[in-house]
């Protein structure tokens, strides 16, 4: 090894030792100053063991009695709600054994235990009762001023409802009448209407007629202005025994000529399938009906505080937006176009009856009984006709090939949609099997059990959205709307 490798060893070396020794310089020098900077802890409240100050103690007892003496003394003088709440201040130049049989007295009185409970007043009276006479005149001198206008703000929010009005003998006379005053008024009688009517699709007024009036003095008051209308207008008139009756009905009815009158109901239907009622219309039945109660001497009351026209259109909305109709085709298969005389032996022995309007149709018993009463006019659960659109006909039905026929539901007019659905689905497979033909869509596609399923469902929500606007399939109101 020469010199020049050995110097250099040496050197190397020597720069590492300096090197360590600059760093404990510096790192000792780094503790000093965090010792400087940073003074020693002299106690931890969560270290150290706790220790007893009976001196400080002391002291500390005395602040809070003379701090407790001022609460209770506020509490103490408050009076009601009507009176003047005192100020207490305390001058230094005060001596305690003047202030004692004050106290003393002040801790006698009876209205200070009307608000709260007993080991609250001991907890309050009992320390400077007890020590009231150890005070000094220098440690009063020495104690903090209370701040009496704080303390007062605190506990006057956290015990004022109990205090004056709660707890406090004045205060149960206004209560009672209080609970008087807000009970709820005895439940009005429901006004009657006819049953024809219906508040969400009918603008109603009722006249309430001063003097009982007979059916041939209204209908000779009335005039043109209930006439020409573009919606259904309905006059109603109630009898003495509450029957509301049409007037239409009973006006030429020489029975009803002398019946007694107490109201008048008129309505206007908002909405049709022709659309919303307009505000001409609606202004100028409004002005009719104020008429009529001039000349019959009545009270109007409108039955809607809304606005006609905007009801109008909302229902209007409503009506296109649950106006469908559920239905399906019936295709000719491979062996060609049916004949007429078979489709209509086989629409026939399944329940459907050949109406005059070209179309064949299903009641049920219902509506069955409904033309064996006459009440109404019948409403079928469905019905089937030619696709082609030519009317069916005993002479075209011998003469004529069908190439495809249309089954159909209009769901508004039918009450029971989901029954009638799937009593026109089985008639269709009957009738697909008989005829050998196709069940398909609007778009010709073949119709299966999946998509049979899809329209049952849309269904079902159509029908609860009617429910849910309180329109029922199939009523009579229902009827009047989709018409």
């Amino acid at each position: 090894m020469s010199d020049l490798q050995i110097v250099l060893i040496v050197i190397g070396g020597l720069i590492i030792v300096a090197v360590l020794v600059f760093n404990w310089w510096q790192e000792r020098r780094f503790h000093q100053q965090v010792e400087n900077n940073f003074s020693n802890i002299k106690s931890d409240a969560l270290l150290d063991e706790p220790s007893l100050d009976s001196t400080q103690l002391y002291d500390t007892e005395i602040d809070r009695d003379h701090d407790e003496f001022s609460i209770s003394h506020d509490l103490i003088d408050e009076a009601p709600v009507d009176k003047e709440e005192p100020v207490i201040e305390i001058p230094d130049d005060l001596d305690v054994h003047e202030l004692q049989p004050e106290l003393e007295t002040k801790s006698q009185e009876p209205e200070a235990f009307h608000t709260h409970d007993i080991s609250e007043t001991e907890s309050v009276e009992a320390p400077f009762a007890n020590d009231a006479a150890a005070i000094t005149d220098d440690e009063l001198a020495d104690a903090k001023p209370v701040n009496h206008d704080g303390i007062k703000a605190i506990f006057q929010d956290a015990f004022s409802k109990n205090l004056n009005a709660g707890n406090a003998p004045e205060a149960y006379p206004s209560k009672v009448q209080s609970s008087a005053d807000e009970a709820p008024p005895e439940a009005m009688p429901a006004l009657s209407l006819p049953a024809k009517l219906h508040a969400q699709v009918d603008l109603i007024a009722v006249l309430h007629l001063v003097d009982a009036s007979t059916v041939g003095q209204i209908c000779s008051v009335l005039k043109s202005d209930f006439d020409g209308f573009d919606k259904p207008l309905f006059l109603h008139v109630q009898t003495p025994d509450l029957r509301w009756l049409m007037l239409s009905d009973i006006a030429s009815q020489p029975d009803f000529a002398n019946q007694k009158i107490s109201k008048i109901a008129c309505s206007l239907q908002l909405a049709d399938r022709a659309g919303a009622v307009s505000r001409n219309v609606v202004n100028r039945f409004q002005l009719a009906v104020e008429s009529l109660g001039l000349d019959v001497n009545a009270h109007v009351e409108w039955q809607s505080t809304g606005d006609p026209v905007a009801d109008a259109a909302a229902l209007d909305a409503f009506c296109i937006d649950v106006d469908k109709t559920m239905g399906f085709h019936l295709l000719h298969g491979e062996n060609g176009a049916f004949t007429g005389t078979k489709l209509r032996g086989l629409a026939e022995a399944q329940g459907l009856e050949l109406a005059a309007d070209g179309s064949f149709k299903y009641y049920d018993e219902t509506a069955r009984k409904q033309v064996s009463s006459a009440s109404m006019a019948a409403i079928p659960s469905f019905v089937m006709f030619n696709r082609d659109q030519y009317p069916f006909s005993p002479d075209m039905l011998r003469q004529s090939v069908v190439k495809g026929i249309t089954f159909q539901l209009d769901i508004p007019h039918v009450s029971n949609c989901t029954e009638a659905y799937n009593h026109m689905v089985q008639v269709a497979k009957q009738m697909e099997t008989g005829l050998h033909a196709q069940l398909v869509d609007d778009n010709n596609r073949p119709l299966g059990d999946m998509q049979i399923d899809k329209i049952r469902h849309q269904l079902k929500i159509i029908q609860a959205t009617m429910l849910t606007r309180g329109i029922t399939p199939g009523s009579d109101v229902a009827h009047r709307l989709f018409s």
